[in-house]
């Protein structure tokens, strides 16, 4: 079983139009979903929506820190309202709120604090560990929701289901048409980061111990943070070091360290929800076994 995990097919060209969203009125956006092959909107596109929206609405700023939260899922079908609410505007510390809804039913909030660049006081930084093995030393493997180079120690082997692997992963990911471009750069970063918050966690269960406990069923992100700590661009090689440190009563937190050139650039953390599709002991179909 070397399956990757069944991450939604997207393509750059259509994730770059969808960020692109129209202005409706004061503070208020209309959108259209990012093509994908499930009937939901993507977290990833209003993680990213999120970064477009708070840095239109205060130019000269950049997100700094943001916290988003899904209560209810979105439908692809339909088109996104969002609206941007300044909270408080100083004069290097900014914080809006956006809401995302369909109907008048809100299904995304964000609380989005953005800044202006300050000099240094103090300085230090987490590292990458010494010996990591490098992108060109690692294989390429099929991201769907990632559409842009992306490797990983083993390629699409790392991903197998055939045994259990460390809950942990360090996945290299590099997008030339981000073109030197910080603002859209940030974007894609907040795009790809929901995507590994739930598969990560899944790793050290081989897919026979999965299907013993009933199969993966539901698996949604809850709640996702990103921090960006220094500027980068996605056109050069960055390093997303993704740790799951729980999982347990049906959800998992993911945490997520980005690095770019060796420094570290954004961190992120997420929960998730996974249930299995059936309940434990339930045979499967066929099985012969209860």
């Amino acid at each position: 079983m070397t399956a990757v995990p069944p991450w939604p097919t997207t393509g750059f060209d259509d994730i770059r139009s969808a960020l692109e969203a129209e202005r409706t009125g004061p503070g208020r956006y209309r959108a259209r979903n990012v093509k994908s092959d499930i009937e939901r909107t993507l977290g990833s596109q209003l993680l990213a929506l999120t970064v477009v929206l708070a840095e239109r609405t205060h130019p000269g700023s950049t997100v700094q820190s943001m916290h988003a939260v899904f209560p209810r899922g979105g439908d692809a079908a339909r088109d996104i309202e969002a609206t941007v609410e300044s909270v408080q505007s100083g004069r290097m510390l900014t914080t809006v709120e956006v809401s995302y809804a369909q109907q008048e039913r809100e299904h995304c909030r964000a609380l989005v604090m953005l800044t202006r660049a300050e000099p240094d006081f103090l300085r230090h930084s987490a590292e990458v560990p010494a010996g990591l093995p490098g992108p060109d030393a690692c294989e390429p493997f099929d991201c769907g929701l990632m559409p842009w180079e992306t490797k990983v120690a083993g390629g699409d082997a790392a991903w197998s289901g055939a045994a259990g692997r460390p809950a942990a992963v360090d996945v290299w990911a590099r997008c030339k048409d981000a073109a030197g471009d910080p603002a859209l750069s940030r974007a894609l970063l907040a795009f790809a980061l929901e995507g590994l918050v739930v598969p990560v966690g899944t790793r050290p269960y081989p897919a026979v111990e999965l299907e013993r406990r009933g199969g993966a069923g539901q698996a949604v992100v809850l709640s996702q943070t990103i921090t960006f700590h220094e500027p980068f661009v996605l056109d050069d090689w960055v390093l997303m070091r993704a740790d799951n440190s729980h999982a347990g009563r049906g959800r998992m937190h993911t945490r997520i360290q980005v690095f770019s050139a060796g420094r570290l650039v954004a961190s992120s953390s997420g929960d998730g929800l996974l249930r299995a599709a059936r309940p434990q002991g339930r045979a499967l179909p066929g099985s012969g076994h209860a």
